[in-house]
């Protein structure tokens, strides 16, 4: 897994008894020279927003790590939230698109592309997988109910579904452009900004303060940032310097009034 990478992911694999690697991060993506070097049987990655750090994991990484399946019998467990929201750059393929031997596990979900409160996602797994997950799971059932599953599957049949996510990305493209013009107006060199590319959610990395003290202070002005330090297997002194912002669910003039608050409390 990368580290940082999603720790609800992560407990899950450790549930079930795997055992977790983390994979360093470059800044285009995790390390192939460490999964290379692995005995891993399988890597979780999430290349069209990276998570939490915001990276889109370029073709040539991703071609190098299809060989690595290809070579090992692996497989790459392809997590692709976010991959209709990237804002700046040519769209890249996905993992599952590219791959001409079936070791992709392809996994995506309709909470941020249309609605959380249903809880609807989807996994696309290789045929040589489907007689396993069959005997293995055949007597689970799909909480979400198979009219609203039906519902779905009559909206994207229809064009409407593409329709209804190019306008949710101009509309998160104009919030996530307000967001960043306001951070830099208002804190300039005392952040970083991390993860712009694409994505519902940004990185800041603090110049001036803990992120901890920021937080502590944001809150008291009703301001609702977080610490991404739990996304770290190891944590590091590095790790408690970020924090992270989210913009999906905000107006414009909430972004503009959350961040001068945030920046107020910024010594």
């Amino acid at each position: 897994m990368e580290e940082p990478g999603y720790s609800v992911v992560r407990t899950v694999f450790k549930n079930e008894g795997c055992h977790v690697v983390p994979v360093p991060l470059e800044k285009d993506g995790l390390s192939l020279e460490h999964v290379q070097s692995s005995r891993a049987k399988a890597v979780y990655v999430t290349p069209s927003h990276q998570f939490p750090f915001g990276m889109v994991l370029p073709i040539s990484k991703r071609l190098q790590l299809l060989t690595w399946a290809y070579q090992t019998n692996g497989y790459i467990i392809e997590d692709d939230y976010d991959s209709e929201f990237r804002y700046r750059g040519q769209p890249i393929p996905s993992l599952k698109s590219l791959d001409e031997e079936e070791r992709v596990i392809y996994l995506g979900t309709f909470s941020k592309s249309f609605l959380p409160t249903i809880r609807l996602s989807y996994i696309v797994l290789p045929p040589s997988l489907l007689v396993q997950y069959t005997s293995k799971f055949g007597h689970y059932n799909q909480s979400v109910s198979p009219i609203i599953q039906r519902a779905m599957a009559l909206f994207i049949e229809s064009g409407e579904f593409e329709k209804h996510i190019r306008r949710m990305r101009k509309s998160y493209q104009r919030k996530h452009q307000a967001l960043l013009r306001n951070i830099e107006q208002n804190m300039g060199t005392k952040v970083n900004i991390i993860g712009e590319n694409s994505g519902l959610h940004i990185l800041l990395k603090v110049n001036t303060v803990s992120s901890f003290e920021l937080i502590e202070a944001a809150l008291q002005k009703g301001v609702k940032v977080y610490s991404p330090s739990k996304f770290w297997l190891y944590p590091t002194s590095e790790s408690d310097t970020y924090i992270m912002l989210g913009f999906g669910g905000l107006s414009i003039e909430e972004i503009e009034k959350g961040i001068r608050l945030l920046a107020s409390c910024l010594p």
